[in-house]
């Protein structure tokens, strides 16, 4: 056998260890004994010259990362991570978040509490139920309110002023 049959066998046999290590699950083993194979080819080389030795630490620098980032690359096409993977959502599972709700025009408009407001429940805009958040704490059921803010898709309300009342009876 040539001088570089052992190194070359030791290299490729840690190459396809380093590859296993990724597509099964092994709990780091095989990742472990394809660093010891490795290891054991560069001493191989460096056993036969320290030239062949240093041409294969290079060729390890270079070969390794590639190899590794290869085969979490190709590792999502695989059938055992198509099982471990959830699938991404079809286009009708899929619906609009909350800020796509344009809620800035009920600013300064009143409302009326549907459930109690500790610090956040139930608020009715125009016959529309909306999640509200309280500004003063607790808010007893059927309170009228005024919306002050929209945050994080929430309509933000405070206990409706004393002459807001009166123009809102007045108006229903």
């Amino acid at each position: 056998m040539s001088t570089l049959a052992w190194p070359l066998l030791l290299l490729a046999l840690a190459v396809i260890l380093f590859i296993a290590e990724v597509f099964i699950p092994s709990g780091g083993v095989i990742g472990i004994l394809a660093v010891g194979v490795l290891g054991l080819s560069l001493w191989q080389a460096f056993y036969q010259s320290i030239d062949l030795g240093l041409k294969f630490l290079a060729a390890d620098f270079i070969l390794m990362p590639l190899v590794i980032a290869s085969a979490f690359y190709l590792w999502p096409k695989t059938p055992l991570a198509r099982l471990v993977f959830l699938k991404p959502p079809g286009p009708e599972e899929i619906s609009v978040s909350h800020s796509a709700q344009r809620l800035d025009h009920l600013i300064g408009e009143i409302g009326r509490t549907l459930t109690p407001m500790r610090p956040s429940g139930m608020v009715d805009f125009d016959g529309r139920r909306l999640d509200g958040l309280s500004e003063d704490g607790l808010i007893p059921t059927g309170t009228l309110v005024m919306a002050v803010a929209v945050r994080s898709g929430q309509l933000v309300v405070r206990t409706a002023p004393e002459s807001r009342f009166t123009e809102k009876l007045e108006m229903n």
